[in-house]
């Protein structure tokens, strides 16, 4: 992921001084293989987190002390909070930076992974994973989120609380990569590339 990473901004360098669309476009295409997922396996005091697939996007949804679930999210700031869902302003998050945003949303209880996302779900796959690394991901993705400087502003289409992201968004740092890094911190091992949410899972993990 990180060589394709380098290689999409080097198109895009490319870019400026002429036409690099036809590299650019072979560099996106690389970058929609699924994404293969291992879960850890014997992980130590288990715990079950859950990643969203929305179709196009992913977020993650980790479990806390307190027994509700919270579900976390990264994108743009346009996208997400002000509501710029249009053809032109998707394709100029991708092809420029723009602000980044992080969510999060928490539920009532311990209950189904998919009322947190009101936007919708193609499928939901639960991971088990080591409890240590779940918290210490949650707090860290907490921590940045009391840190933003900012008042939380609410997302009734999301069902999420955004604060800026100190990270801008476009292509070689959209939401699937980064839910992809956060997974890796969890110690699932991420293969190919998910860049447009195609998820696949090896056994030993479930979707539902």
């Amino acid at each position: 992921m990180m060589i394709i990473g380098r290689g999409m901004r080097a198109a895009w360098r490319r870019g400026r001084r002429g036409p690099a669309w036809p590299a650019l476009l072979t560099l996106l295409l690389l970058a929609g293989c699924a994404g293969r997922l291992v879960p850890p396996e014997e992980p130590v005091a288990p715990v079950t987190v859950y990643l969203l697939d929305h179709g196009r996007h992913a977020s993650l949804v980790l479990p806390r002390e307190d027994g509700r679930l919270a579900r976390y999210s990264y994108g743009d700031w346009h996208w997400y909070v002000e509501g710029r869902r249009g053809l032109l302003s998707g394709l100029a998050a991708l092809l420029w930076p723009t602000p980044g945003a992080l969510g999060r949303g928490l539920g009532e209880g311990d209950g189904d992974p998919r009322a947190l996302a009101p936007e919708g779900v193609e499928r939901v796959h639960s991971l088990r994973v080591e409890r240590r690394r779940v918290q210490a991901l949650r707090r860290r993705l907490d921590a940045r989120f009391a840190a933003a400087g900012a008042a939380p502003v609410r997302s009734a289409d999301f069902g999420l609380d955004f604060v800026p992201h100190p990270r801008a968004y476009w292509f070689p740092h959209q939401s699937n990569l980064v839910v992809a890094d956060w997974l890796r911190e969890l110690g699932v091992e991420v293969g190919g590339s998910p860049w447009l949410s195609d998820w696949r899972l090896v056994p030993g993990s479930a979707a539902f």
